[in-house]
C-alpha cells in the first residue's frame, strides 16, 4: 500500500468515527449536549494532526540542475574527476559509447517544469479562544518534500534511435520544510449542533534545509542505482582530488523566509472534550531557496486531519 492510499484510508475513518458515535448516542436516546459554551468560551484548545503536502512547483526548479542554480551540474562535469567517473559508469551500462565520446549535459535538455512528490504533513499547535468564537493559535507543521527529475545526456554525434537508448541520468532533491503560524481563528458555532465550520488567517513564518541532492546514473535494465553522485558541495569550494585526504563539512542549503496562510474546516463534535477537525491549508510563502538566483513567492497546500481536545479535557482527568 502506498503512502498514498494510506492517508487516505486514515482521513476517510476519522472523519466517519464521529459521525458514527453521533448516531450511536441518537438511537440509544442519549442527548446531544455539546451546543454550549465549551469550544467558544475562553480557554486553551490543543491539537495534533496530520495529513498529506503539495509543495509549489515554482521552488522544485531548484533540483533541475541548471547552472543557474547555486547546486548545479556543473559541479560534476566541470571536474575531470568526476567526469572519468561518468564516463566509465556510461560506457559499463550503454555498449555503443566509448571512453572516446564526450559526455556533456544540455541545458535544454534539463525539466523546466517539475514539480514536487506527494508528500506527508503533521502539525501540532494551540488555541487560546478570546470570545465570541474569535481565537488567537500558533501552530508548527513539517513536511520532507522530495522532487525527481530525469534528463538524457549529450554525446556529440549521436542521438535516440530505435538501436540504442541515450544514456539518461535522474536527479533527486529533498528538503525539510518547517512552517511556524501565528492566525487569527473564527468558529461558526452556530451553524450545527456538531459540525461547525472555522476559518484561520495569519502570518507565516518558515525554514527550509536541503536533505540531499543527488545525480544518480540507473542501470536501464534493471532501473537499479549504477552510480550516485552528491551536488551538495561537502568540500567547501574546494576541487574533488581522489585519494586525497579532504576535509569534508556540512553544507547548509536553505534558510528561513515568510509568506501568509489560511486555513479552513470543520469542527466535528466528538463531545464537549474533543473533536476531530478535516482542515484545508494553504500558504503563499517566500522559502529560503534561490531558484535561478532569486528567491520566488510560491503556493503550495495541504490537507489534514486534526485531533484537539479543549482545556476541561485535562481538567477533568
Amino acid at each position: 500500500m502506498s503512502i498514498k492510499h494510506g492517508i487516505l484510508i486514515l482521513i476517510a475513518s476519522l472523519l466517519w468515527l464521529p459521525l458514527h458515535l453521533s448516531a450511536q448516542r441518537e438511537q440509544i436516546g442519549e442527548a446531544v449536549t455539546f451546543h454550549d459554551t465549551t469550544w467558544y468560551d475562553r480557554g486553551f484548545d490543543f491539537y495534533i494532526g496530520g495529513g498529506m503536502f503539495f509543495g509549489g512547483k515554482k521552488t522544485a526548479l531548484y533540483y533541475n540542475g541548471s547552472s543557474h542554480n547555486e547546486c548545479n551540474l556543473d559541479y560534476l562535469f566541470n571536474n575531470k574527476y568526476r567526469m572519468e567517473e561518468i564516463q566509465e559508469a556510461v560506457v559499463k551500462l550503454y555498449p555503443h559509447v566509448s571512453m572516446n565520446d564526450q559526455i556533456t549535459y544540455r541545458e535544454e535538455d534539463l525539466n523546466t517544469n517539475p514539480t514536487y512528490n506527494l508528500s506527508y504533513f503533521i502539525g501540532l499547535g494551540v488555541r487560546y479562544k478570546i470570545r465570541d468564537n474569535w481565537a488567537l493559535a500558533l501552530s508548527y507543521s513539517f513536511s520532507r518534500l522530495s522532487v525527481t527529475n530525469k534528463f538524457l545526456l549529450y554525446i556529440p554525434g549521436q542521438a535516440p534511435s530505435n538501436t540504442y537508448r541515450m544514456p539518461e541520468m535522474t536527479l533527486v532533491g529533498m528538503e525539510d520544510r518547517s512552517l511556524i503560524d501565528l492566525s487569527m481563528s473564527y468558529l461558526f458555532s452556530n451553524v450545527h449542533r456538531i459540525v461547525k465550520p472555522f476559518v484561520e488567517v495569519g502570518a507565516q513564518f518558515n525554514y527550509v534545509k536541503v536533505k540531499k541532492f543527488d545525480a544518480v546514473l540507473l542501470d536501464p535494465k534493471t532501473n537499479n542505482p549504477e552510480k550516485t553522485w552528491t551536488l551538495l558541495d561537502p568540500y567547501n569550494g574546494a576541487p574533488y582530488v581522489p585519494g586525497v585526504d579532504m576535509q569534508t563539512y556540512d553544507p547548509i542549503y536553505g534558510g528561513p523566509g515568510f509568506g501568509v496562510s489560511f486555513s479552513a474546516g470543520l469542527k466535528i463534535v466528538v463531545n464537549k472534550f474533543v473533536s476531530i477537525d478535516p482542515t484545508f491549508y494553504g500558504c503563499y510563502s517566500r522559502l529560503g531557496l534561490a531558484v535561478y538566483g532569486d528567491k520566488v513567492m510560491s503556493f503550495s497546500y495541504g490537507a489534514m486531519i486534526r485531533v484537539v481536545m479543549n482545556d476541561f479535557f485535562f481538567q477533568n482527568r
